[in-house]
Protein backbone atom coordinates (compact mmCIF):
# COMPACT_ATOMS: atom_id res chain seq x y z
CA UNK A 1 0.00 0.00 0.00
CA UNK A 2 1.34 3.39 -0.88
CA UNK A 3 1.49 6.23 1.38
CA UNK A 4 -1.22 9.03 0.33
CA UNK A 5 0.96 11.64 1.06
CA UNK A 6 4.64 10.55 -0.17
CA UNK A 7 7.51 12.69 0.91
CA UNK A 8 8.45 16.04 -1.32
CA UNK A 9 12.17 16.01 -2.87
CA UNK A 10 12.07 19.25 -1.65
CA UNK A 11 14.19 20.70 1.37
CA UNK A 12 12.08 20.90 4.38
CA UNK A 13 11.35 24.54 4.72
CA UNK A 14 13.68 25.82 8.23
CA UNK A 15 10.87 26.27 11.06
CA UNK A 16 10.91 28.85 13.87
CA UNK A 17 12.40 32.18 13.67
CA UNK A 18 15.46 33.24 11.77
CA UNK A 19 18.57 33.43 13.28
CA UNK A 20 20.27 36.66 14.57
CA UNK A 21 23.36 38.16 12.81
CA UNK A 22 26.35 37.73 15.40
CA UNK A 23 26.47 41.41 16.49
CA UNK A 24 22.67 41.51 17.60
CA UNK A 25 22.74 38.07 19.31
CA UNK A 26 23.11 38.62 23.16
CA UNK A 27 26.57 35.92 23.76
CA UNK A 28 28.70 38.02 26.34
CA UNK A 29 27.37 37.61 30.03
CA UNK A 30 27.93 39.92 33.09
CA UNK A 31 27.50 38.14 36.72
CA UNK A 32 26.16 40.96 39.39
CA UNK A 33 26.61 39.99 42.94
CA UNK A 34 23.56 40.39 45.38
CA UNK A 35 22.96 40.28 48.87
CA UNK A 36 19.71 38.14 49.48
CA UNK A 37 17.39 41.45 49.65
CA UNK A 38 18.69 43.24 46.45
CA UNK A 39 17.83 40.22 44.41
CA UNK A 40 14.59 40.01 46.18
CA UNK A 41 13.58 43.87 45.86
CA UNK A 42 15.52 43.49 41.76
CA UNK A 43 13.05 40.66 41.25
CA UNK A 44 9.77 41.97 42.56
CA UNK A 45 10.55 45.32 40.36
CA UNK A 46 10.75 42.66 37.55
CA UNK A 47 7.86 41.69 38.51
CA UNK A 48 6.12 45.13 38.76
CA UNK A 49 7.28 45.91 35.06
CA UNK A 50 6.18 42.68 33.59
CA UNK A 51 9.57 41.43 33.20
CA UNK A 52 11.85 39.18 33.16
CA UNK A 53 14.80 40.13 36.15
CA UNK A 54 17.28 39.72 33.33
CA UNK A 55 15.78 41.63 31.21
CA UNK A 56 14.77 44.66 33.60
CA UNK A 57 18.35 44.48 35.02
CA UNK A 58 19.34 45.37 31.36
CA UNK A 59 17.08 47.92 30.67
CA UNK A 60 17.80 49.75 33.79
CA UNK A 61 22.17 48.92 33.27
CA UNK A 62 21.74 50.66 30.00
CA UNK A 63 20.37 53.79 31.17
CA UNK A 64 16.60 52.64 29.49
CA UNK A 65 13.31 53.28 30.54
CA UNK A 66 11.73 50.12 32.10
CA UNK A 67 8.26 49.86 31.03
CA UNK A 68 5.03 48.24 32.79
CA UNK A 69 2.46 46.99 29.94
CA UNK A 70 -1.40 48.35 30.98
CA UNK A 71 -4.03 46.34 29.16
CA UNK A 72 -6.41 48.77 28.47
CA UNK A 73 -10.36 48.55 28.73
CA UNK A 74 -12.44 48.31 25.52
CA UNK A 75 -15.37 50.06 24.90
CA UNK A 76 -17.87 48.51 22.14
CA UNK A 77 -16.23 50.07 19.17
CA UNK A 78 -13.20 48.71 19.95
CA UNK A 79 -14.31 45.45 20.64
CA UNK A 80 -16.23 45.00 16.98
CA UNK A 81 -13.02 46.76 15.45
CA UNK A 82 -10.40 44.00 17.39
CA UNK A 83 -12.80 41.26 16.13
CA UNK A 84 -13.11 42.30 12.44
CA UNK A 85 -9.09 42.73 12.49
CA UNK A 86 -9.69 38.75 14.30
CA UNK A 87 -11.98 37.84 11.15
CA UNK A 88 -9.77 39.12 8.25
CA UNK A 89 -6.17 37.51 9.63
CA UNK A 90 -8.20 34.23 9.78
CA UNK A 91 -9.16 34.28 6.47
CA UNK A 92 -5.75 35.60 5.58
CA UNK A 93 -4.06 32.31 7.38
CA UNK A 94 -7.12 29.84 5.71
CA UNK A 95 -6.25 31.00 2.48
CA UNK A 96 -2.49 30.80 2.66
CA UNK A 97 -2.60 27.45 4.34
CA UNK A 98 -5.06 26.21 1.73
CA UNK A 99 -1.65 27.16 -0.43
CA UNK A 100 -2.77 30.42 -1.39
CA UNK A 101 0.23 32.92 -2.65
CA UNK A 102 0.66 35.78 -0.11
CA UNK A 103 0.74 38.76 -2.16
CA UNK A 104 3.40 41.51 -2.28
CA UNK A 105 2.96 43.57 0.93
CA UNK A 106 1.29 40.74 2.86
CA UNK A 107 4.28 41.06 5.26
CA UNK A 108 3.59 45.07 5.57
CA UNK A 109 -0.34 44.45 6.07
CA UNK A 110 0.59 42.38 8.66
CA UNK A 111 3.29 44.51 10.44
CA UNK A 112 0.90 47.61 10.03
CA UNK A 113 -2.26 45.49 11.44
CA UNK A 114 -0.16 44.10 14.84
CA UNK A 115 1.08 47.79 15.72
CA UNK A 116 -3.15 48.79 15.41
CA UNK A 117 -3.35 45.60 17.62
CA UNK A 118 -0.96 46.91 20.07
CA UNK A 119 -2.03 50.54 20.20
CA UNK A 120 -6.05 49.22 20.62
CA UNK A 121 -4.99 46.50 23.43
CA UNK A 122 -1.68 48.17 25.30
CA UNK A 123 -0.60 51.16 26.73
CA UNK A 124 2.44 52.05 28.51
CA UNK A 125 3.45 53.72 32.40
CA UNK A 126 6.32 54.03 33.83
CA UNK A 127 7.48 51.42 36.51
CA UNK A 128 8.37 51.98 39.60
Amino acid sequence: MSHPNPPSAEEPRPRGRPPLPAEARRSQRLVVSLTPAEAAEVADRAAAARLAPAVYMRRRGLGRPSRQVVVRRLGAAELRELNRIGVNLNQIARALNAGAAAPSGTRAALERCHEAVLDLLVGEAEAP
